[in-house]
């Protein structure tokens, strides 16, 4: 709509206002449609070659003098990341090209599609030469990640070497914002300030979310695991479960596991539940092994796994949990949300207090609202988890 209205406002200054309002409203829809093919085109040509190296991709999304094509994964080789990255900004100069030097070609025998298309090729010269700002996530950044993959072999090194070209664009930005403030420039000081804000404010969260990378790739289940479940003879009645209750010292609600033994073997589990489905004559009577599920029927991970592993399985259970088996495949502890959020912020060097693991054990959410799990599958689709420097 901006576009519309900005062609529509030019079209009629350049002709003082002689044509019919119509026709302007005409020239700037055709002006903002052209703009709007011309990202589609990007996105598509970034899709296409993504599809070329073997991708799928889920969906492109447009938005102002832009847009993103999201890819079911990460491209696993430098050199197709580098195809996908460099095919969109291509795109937008090639179709800048065109429409300048058609717009040269019209100048004389008509001189408001001129003025139109050359627009809308300064429009794709921009967008081209914008994305190629070597920032992440723009494509520019993704170029200058996949040539240092490329060439040292590791992706993470290629990451670090883009983040900090975008912290070193920031500083730029800011330092040429002092000087537009110190000579009176203040509107383009204040544009300066914000790009350059903004873009400091990606780079430290791309560094973040690869420091958390890197303690997910080095944490094991084991390192983290708790012991949230209890452990039963099956020949006891179903009474025994009325001792318990599904709250603890803080009183958050946590339905444990009740794994059963005997004579000193893991036989099944059951859980509270059951009682409910029992009346209280019968406790005495009914006994836990009539109730016994099999171990296995438990979401479980090996000890040994990495806590991103851990991560994505948790997601796929009903009550974000795991029952932790150890290497001789018996029952060892179990890990929830709030274990491995705990974990990960003393990794960063944050201790929580308890109010906050309170809240998070009984929304049984990560603390702090840590998106841990786009982080873990942004991980399992680019396999970053095994390039460790």
């Amino acid at each position: 709509m901006y576009f519309t209205l900005s062609a529509r406002d030019q079209f009629e200054t350049l002709l003082g206002g002689q044509e019919s309002i119509w026709n302007g409203w005409l020239i700037g829809a055709f002006t903002s449609s052209l703009l709007f093919l011309s990202v589609l085109l990007h996105e598509l040509a970034h899709s296409f070659v993504a599809i070329g190296e073997g991708l799928k991709v889920r969906d492109i999304t447009l938005f102002f003098l832009g847009g993103m094509a999201t890819l079911e994964k990460e491209c696993p080789t430098s050199k197709g990341s580098l195809k996908i990255a460099i095919s969109g900004p291509f795109v937008s100069l090639l179709l800048a090209f065109l429409m300048i030097l058609l717009s040269n070609n019209l100048l004389v025998s008509n001189f408001i599609l001129s003025n139109l298309f050359k627009q809308v090729g300064n429009l794709n010269l921009l967008i081209g030469l914008f994305n190629l700002l070597p920032i992440i996530p723009l494509d520019g950044g993704v170029i200058l990640k996949s040539l240092i993959w490329y060439f040292t072999g590791s992706k993470r090194a290629g990451i670090k070497v883009a983040i900090a070209s975008a912290r070193l664009i920031s500083f730029f930005s800011i330092f040429i914002s002092v000087l537009c403030f110190l000579r009176g420039n203040l509107y383009i000081a204040i544009c300066f300030s914000i790009i350059g804000l903004f873009i400091f404010s990606s780079s430290k969260s791309q560094s973040q979310i690869i420091k958390i990378q890197q303690i997910l790739s080095e944490l094991y289940v084991n390192q983290v695991c708790s012991r949230s479940f209890r452990v039963l003879e099956d020949d006891l009645p179903v009474k025994v479960l009325s001792k318990y209750n599904s709250l603890n010292k803080n009183n958050v609600f946590i339905e444990e596991w009740i794994l059963l033994c005997r004579e000193g073997r893991w036989v099944g589990y059951v859980n509270e539940k059951i009682l409910k489905n029992i009346s209280v004559q019968n406790w005495d009577k009914k006994f836990l092994y009539e109730f016994s599920l099999p171990i296995n029927k438990l979401p479980s991970i090996s000890e040994k796994e990495s806590l991103w592993k851990a991560i994505i399985k948790i997601e796929k259970t009903n009550d974000g949990r795991l029952l932790v088996l150890s290497v001789s495949g018996l029952p060892l502890g179990t890990l929830d949300r709030v274990d491995i959020g705990k974990a990960v912020l003393k990794k960063i060097g944050l201790n929580l207090p308890d109010q906050i693991i309170k809240i998070a054990r009984k929304e049984n959410i990560y603390p702090l609202g840590l998106n841990l799990f786009n982080i873990a599958q942004s991980m399992a689709s680019s396999d970053l988890e095994v390039d460790q420097e």
